[in-house]
């Protein structure tokens, strides 16, 4: 028997699924809702919703969005995006290799910053070549997603599973013998690019959304703007790779980003840049609908909905290690795909112990397949990654609705056969061999 609070966050879970999928209200102004609903009924006490909340996440948002208004206004991303159009000359090769691309730089980059770096030039070389922009860029978000447990410096969830297994860096590429998360995420994540740039081709025609129009050999740019827009754009990059041994959270390392050109900018007096910066960089409706998905992901944790969901497991795997390990995959799948997976990796990492010992396995083995769940599980909805959603919002921003049905019909075949793929591989090396 459910009791009132862990029926009451069920209820709103749901609420904000549906609410979303319907797409007739505003997902910002939903999350507020639950938001709302959580604090006024008790589930959560304000300091509590305070705690859930991300803050380093939405830091990092706030601060790239400003960044990449600037990398835009310099035409830093123009330059690339010619390069790249070059290189990715057909529709096959800019879907993959965009993709791809933005799957290996999440490795040793936050997955927000990547779909953000991406994005402008995502949008410029799909409207070049006549492609729809919406499936190339939520390609690009679910694959940055993919990665993020390749290493232990990659998504939080990896953070947390190496801190409490006290694992190494190398043990995420080869544990004992055994290939570990660098190769269960990378190897499905090209499979699913294949598979994504085989859909979006085998449906290309030209894309009448916006009139594209003849791009010049040459284009006129502010040569120090764009040496200031390159310099703290490594910065950045710098900082979020070495964020882990300078003891940096991730919002300090856009803030250096974002408020260096700032002040440079300031000191060209070009305050047009700055005005337009920090007003189109201002994205406080993702900000808020992040905050609710937060809290709601706490109050699920909190209530003790993701132990319910373990103890579930050990009940019907039977104490079969391949059926238990199964589960625990699926149903990671599933529940990050509505939840945030930070609380409930941190939720369910006492209970992998549990399991583990009661098992007589290593620990390590059931970690993984959590890991992988919830990694590759994240990608089948857009509210179950920080990354999705800004895509979305990206997207939108652009003129391009992208209603819960549109992502599903790119999201489920690419995660479809991410998670099967990611499973079987698992399965073989850290089971049956």
């Amino acid at each position: 028997m459910l009791g009132f609070y862990q029926a009451l966050v069920l209820a709103l879970l749901a609420g904000l699924v549906g609410l979303v999928a319907w797409g007739r209200v505003e997902r910002h102004w939903v999350s507020l809702g639950v938001l709302l609903v959580l604090l006024v009924s008790g589930a959560v006490s304000p300091a509590e919703a305070i705690g859930y909340i991300d803050w380093d996440v939405l830091g990092l948002i706030l601060g790239m969005s400003i960044l990449t208004v600037f990398l835009e206004e310099s035409g830093l991303m123009e330059l690339v995006a010619r390069f790249l159009e070059k290189k990715l000359n057909t529709p096959w090769k800019l879907v993959f290799g965009l993709s791809l691309m933005a799957g290996i730089v999440s490795i040793a980059l936050e997955n927000v910053t990547v779909v953000l770096l991406f994005a402008p030039i995502t949008l410029r070389l799909a409207l070049r070549m006549g492609l729809n922009p919406i499936p190339v860029l939520i390609g690009v978000a679910l694959a940055s997603n993919m990665s993020g447990s390749a290493t232990m410096i990659g998504d939080p969830p990896a953070i947390l599973t190496a801190g409490y297994f006290n694992l190494a860096f190398t043990d995420f590429i080869w544990y004992g013998w055994r290939p570990s998360m660098f190769f269960l995420t990378l190897i499905p994540m090209i499979i699913a690019c294949l598979v994504l740039a085989f859909i979006v081709v085998r449906e290309v025609r030209r894309y009448t959304r916006v009139e594209v129009e003849m791009v010049p050999e040459e284009f006129d740019y502010d040569r120090a703007f764009l040496l200031e827009a390159v310099l703290f754009l490594s910065v950045k990059i710098v900082l979020l790779s070495l964020r882990h041994v300078l003891g940096i959270p991730l919002s300090l390392a856009a803030a250096v980003g974002a408020g260096g050109l700032i002040v440079t900018r300031l000191i060209h007096r070009d305050t047009a840049s700055v005005k337009k910066a920090l007003i189109d960089g201002f994205e406080w409706k993702l900000l808020l609908f992040l905050a609710g998905v937060f809290t709601l992901s706490g109050a699920f944790a909190k209530h003790g909905l993701a132990g319910m969901v373990a103890n579930w497991i050990l009940s019907v795997g039977s104490k079969d290690l391949f059926s238990i390990t199964s589960l625990l995959v699926w149903i990671s799948v599933l529940v990050s795909a509505v939840i945030d997976n930070v609380p409930y990796t941190a939720t369910m990492l006492p209970v992998v112990a549990i399991i583990s010992h009661n098992l007589g396995v290593e620990p390590i083995t059931i970690a993984w397949a959590l890991l992988l769940g919830l990694t590759l599980g994240g990608n089948l909805t857009y509210i179950g990654a920080s990354a999705n959603v800004t895509a979305v919002r990206i997207l939108e921003r652009k003129g391009y609705r992208v209603s819960f049905k549109d992502f599903i019909k790119i999201s489920f075949p690419f995660n479809t056969v991410s998670v099967v793929t990611g499973w079987i591989l698992y399965e073989i090396f850290w089971i049956i061999l």
